[in-house]
């Protein structure tokens, strides 16, 4: 495998999206690799630009030396625009905030290492013009009823665009003592996959492009579930809350990343016994470095508040 592809992988995953999980990582010997420096960044529209630095240099290690004398000069359009600040370890942040249809520029300056390019547009949002909740979808193997979201959202058939989806449930939590409640944000569990679309990326992730989508709007419907259920009449139902449905529009860059993660993921964490263990390669977008820089535009519902089931 190659080696400057291997360094990325490790420090692109150990950094974004390092997720708890209750399988032990696959033991190896791993070779070591000429240290190379990492870009890490998501851009979101309406957010200020972060990024992240460090060094990698080997595959196993999920200790990632900063990087903490960079300078990062931001370019918007073509046109300098600023120096981003340091705001932690290895952590840099921009005044500014994203628009989309805007191209972002980043120029890394290391010393003793060559000049990193990273550079990305957001796609404006895409609005979602109408909406369904379905409190009983299906049941699952247990039994217990899962609830589903109907979503219907325009689409361009001239061009191809790429989308995440997203939905938050928001649980509020009692008064304790003589502290006031809370509102906690979750994010919903996926059921079965039907919708054909989803089903045509071959991932049991919301990640999907408009390739199958023929007419001018679409409609897709999501099964899931919120981790909680309870009892009515001998059977059980999902608990259901109030939720927001995020409609991403996404950069080619950020669909090509998280489908790729996703493998690498199942591959890294595998217990050897009924998974694979080999991680599958991480994409990575930077000019004379390694990493990701990519990002999306979110479109989002208000808050939705489902009817009670019917008993």
């Amino acid at each position: 495998m190659n080696s400057r592809i291997i360094n990325s992988f490790i420090s692109i995953a150990a950094l974004l999206f390092i997720l708890t999980s209750c399988r032990e990582l696959v033991s190896d010997s791993f070779s070591e690799y000429p240290p190379s420096p990492t870009i890490n960044s998501i851009l979101v529209a309406r957010k200020a630009i972060k990024v992240n630095l460090s060094t990698a240099g080997k595959l196993d290690s999920l200790s990632l030396p900063a990087i903490n004398n960079a300078e990062i000069k931001l370019f918007v359009d073509g046109k300098f625009s600023e120096a981003l600040k340091k705001s932690g370890e290895g952590n840099y942040t921009s005044s500014i905030v994203v628009e989309p249809s805007k191209t972002y520029t980043c120029k890394v300056i290391i010393p003793d290492e060559d000049t990193i390019l990273c550079s990305q547009t957001l796609p404006e949002p895409n609005p979602i013009i109408k909406i369904e909740h379905i409190n009983i979808a299906g049941r699952d193997e247990e039994g217990t009823t899962y609830p589903a979201v109907k979503f219907t959202f325009k689409n361009d058939i001239s061009k191809r665009k790429f989308y995440e989806v997203n939905i938050k449930y928001f649980i509020k939590h009692s008064a304790w003592k003589d502290k006031e409640g809370y509102m906690e944000e979750r994010s919903v569990q996926i059921s079965t996959i039907t919708d054909p679309v989803l089903l045509n990326e071959g991932l049991p992730i919301l990640l999907f492009s408009n390739e199958l989508i023929q007419d001018s709007v679409y409609s897709m419907t999501l099964n899931y579930f919120t981790g909680q259920s309870s009892s009515s009449g001998g059977s059980y139902r999902t608990t259901l809350f109030p939720f927001v449905v995020e409609l991403r529009s996404v950069t080619y860059d950020y669909y090509r990343y998280k489908k790729q993660y996703y493998l690498y993921e199942q591959g890294i964490w595998a217990d050897g016994l009924t998974n694979t263990t080999a991680p599958s390669p991480l994409y990575s977008n930077i000019e004379n470095g390694y990493g990701i820089f990519a990002g999306y535009s979110v479109f989002a519902t208000d808050t939705i508040t489902p009817e009670p089931y019917e008993d």
